[in-house]
């Protein structure tokens, strides 16, 4: 290969070293994809819509609503598990369909 061709086999910019580790730049890509990556999670967090309570879920599917308890809006099964998370103090519990596995409502 010539000497003016890179690692690629293209051709490299004058100046520009390809391939080559520069320490001096690799600091800072590294705090702002940090950053970004930070700064998108806690935007995703804040804009998630959480999931309905019972009372709300019932409010929004009336039809969902029977004599043995509630059903799923989208597929209409009445298999739904329990899905419980205690990460701290606060226990969560979410409502998921059996069938087609939407996430229906919370209880806690």
């Amino acid at each position: 290969m010539d000497n003016d061709r890179g690692l690629s086999g293209f051709a490299s910019l004058p100046g520009v070293q390809v391939g080559k580790t520069g320490g001096a730049l690799a600091w800072p890509w590294a705090i702002a994809s940090f950053m970004f990556s930070y700064f998108a999670l806690i935007a995703f967090a804040l804009t998630r819509k959480g999931l309905p309570t019972v009372s709300e879920y019932a409010r929004k599917y009336p039809a969902c609503v029977t004599e043995r308890g509630m059903s799923c809006y989208r597929c209409g099964s009445r298999s739904i598990r329990l899905w419980r998370e205690q990460p701290f103090i606060a226990a969560h519990q979410w409502h998921i369909c059996n069938s087609c596995g939407t996430s229906l409502y919370r209880s806690r």
